[in-house]
């Protein structure tokens, strides 16, 4: 059950969303929208609440069918769902993978979420939190200039306060780790292709099946950097694991490079 602060929060949360009026939420699957879209179902009503989900190249397609069944499937969350079709490889800012990529997509992507509320008096929210406001993302350079409601941070919501809501709220995917796009594998200024972010894909769902599930592959100059969960370590430290790894890697045609196994710190 949320404690005392925690319900204060929330109860900031559903003041804020009742200010709102209509929403819209910059919808992806993870936790943070989905509390965000939760709530506003059950601030709001569900009538009252859009959820828009920017689909692309950039998350796998079970990925995809599965955010869109949480929403709209017959557990789900019930309100109105869009999917919102994106290209981003077609965006050179993009494919040049600058430091301000982030930027530069999401520019992109809440252009396209606003041009899908036009005559409408939606309320375009996204699901940055508290914490989020403490780390480096050009991204948020974007949704201020957008002005885009952040309604999670605004009620001083962190990350682990989100995943206890969720819980306490039944959602499905309360523990369900961070899983940015697959662009942010890729360093800057190495060019994104399709070829390469399929090939991240299959490497990543190679370890999903390998049960290493908070798993990210990221190709680099001089190593290829696998990031898991601390209790993952030692699954791929064992010498014919990560030999399988390597020569699978290959096969996908990744650069034949060392591997750097280490834990991932930000869930």
């Amino acid at each position: 059950m949320p404690n005392g602060e925690l319900k204060d929060k929330e109860a900031r949360l559903q003041a804020l969303l009742h200010s709102y009026g209509k929403v819209a939420v910059a919808y992806s699957g993870g936790v943070d929208s989905s509390l965000l879209l939760r709530m506003a179902c059950d601030s709001l009503g569900p009538e009252q609440v859009m959820a828009l989900h920017g689909v692309s190249c950039l998350t796998p397609e079970a990925d995809q069918k599965k955010a869109a069944e949480a929403v709209s499937g017959s557990n789900g969350i019930g309100c109105a769902y869009r999917a919102i079709k994106l290209t981003p490889l077609e965006w050179p800012e993009f494919v040049t993978n600058t430091e301000q990529r982030c930027y530069f997509c999401k520019k992109r992507i809440y252009g396209a979420l606003l041009d899908e509320l036009t005559n409408t008096n939606h309320v375009l929210l996204d699901g940055t939190n508290s914490d989020d406001l403490q780390t480096d993302r050009p991204g948020l350079a974007a949704i201020r200039e957008f002005s885009i409601q952040t309604p999670l941070a605004l009620a001083g919501l962190t990350k682990q306060d989100i995943r206890t809501l969720a819980r306490h709220k039944g959602l499905a995917n309360w523990d369900q780790p961070s899983n940015s796009c697959l662009a942010t594998r890729i360093p800057a200024p190495q060019k994104i292709t399709a070829i390469l972010l399929k090939q991240i894909m299959k490497a990543e769902q190679y370890l999903h099946q390998k049960g290493i599930t908070a798993c990210r592959v990221k190709p680099g100059i001089i190593a290829i950097t696998i990031q898991v969960a601390s209790h993952d370590l030692e699954k791929l430290s064992l010498g014919s694991n990560s030999l399988e790894l390597t020569e699978y890697l290959q096969h996908l045609g990744f650069t034949p490079l060392p591997l750097d196994v280490r834990v991932r710190e930000h869930f």
